[in-house]
């Protein structure tokens, strides 16, 4: 009996610390997996996040058999979503901890500082300082290319970091592609459009606008900024005129959906020019 009582209580010990340790090792492994936000996140109140969305994409991230492709297009959407600040504090973790594996999400990256910069009506002043610099030396590295050119331009554009050195750098670009010849793509057409709206020269800005709604006329975005042009110009005729090729699309929604649908459709415009 006494042996049945032993056995039957060493049994229950090791259960017990088999439980024990289990649980230890999972809470362990919760540790080594969890973001470090004191560390990796901005300690800026203009920076905030959702913690849990945050670890909810980091255990995708790592533990999902998922290609970099994958990661990718994972990380590009939530971008568009609005999750860049999630995606900023992941990656920086994943810079600083394994350099090599986050190589292939260094465009993912910047496209994440620069929604921040861009949606944030407040921007973050420690990641402004940060993605300038990164982007000066990229743009450094290599300033024959155009799209670091540009890249580079809009975000001392949009940061409000130094526009008139964005805007210059946009001019001078534009001025070697038609000593060259060459006119200019869309990219860079939308970025001189901004960038002489920035600066004030407003009849250049629309100039650059009319071009693009010739080549894309299918965009309203290009009208509804338009109109904030006009606006600024103080010319009400010229800002109505804007807005209705930018809301034309929207007759339909309003026959078959009703009125609610024209504040829908001004939503995916401000939702599609912060992209």
């Amino acid at each position: 009996m006494i042996k049945k009582q032993t056995a039957a209580g060493l049994l229950s010990f090791l259960l017990i610390s088999s439980g024990c340790s289990t649980y230890g090792m999972n809470r362990h492994l919760a540790e080594e997996e969890a973001i470090d936000t004191d560390k990796y996140a901005y300690q800026d109140e203009n920076f905030t996040y959702n913690e849990e969305t945050l670890q909810e994409l980091a255990d995708r991230f790592r533990l999902e058999d998922l290609s970099t492709s994958n990661i990718n297009s994972i990380m590009e959407d939530e971008i568009k979503r609005g999750n860049y600040n999630e995606i900023i504090i992941y990656l920086r973790e994943l810079q600083a901890e394994e350099e090599e594996e986050a190589a292939p999400f260094s465009r993912r990256y910047t496209e994440a500082l620069e929604a921040h910069v861009q949606r944030s009506n407040e921007p973050s002043q420690a990641l402004v300082e940060d993605v300038v610099a990164m982007m000066e030396q990229q743009y450094q590295l290599d300033p024959e290319s155009e799209e670091n050119t540009i890249d580079y331009a809009k975000l001392l554009i949009d940061s409000d970091y130094d526009i008139e050195k964005g805007a210059e750098l946009l001019f001078d670009l534009e001025e070697k592609k038609e000593n060259n010849g060459e006119q200019p793509g869309r990219d860079l057409l939308l970025a001189l459009a901004q960038a002489y709206f920035a600066v004030g020269d407003y009849n250049n800005s629309l100039n650059r606008y009319d071009t693009l709604t010739a080549l894309d006329a299918e965009d309203p975005t290009h009208f509804y900024r338009m109109s904030e042009v006009y606006a600024a110009m103080d010319n009400t005729e010229g800002e109505k005129d804007a807005l209705t090729e930018a809301f034309e699309p929207t007759s339909d929604f309003l026959n078959r959906y009703g009125d609610e649908s024209y504040n829908l459709y001004k939503d995916y415009l401000n939702a599609s020019m912060e992209e």
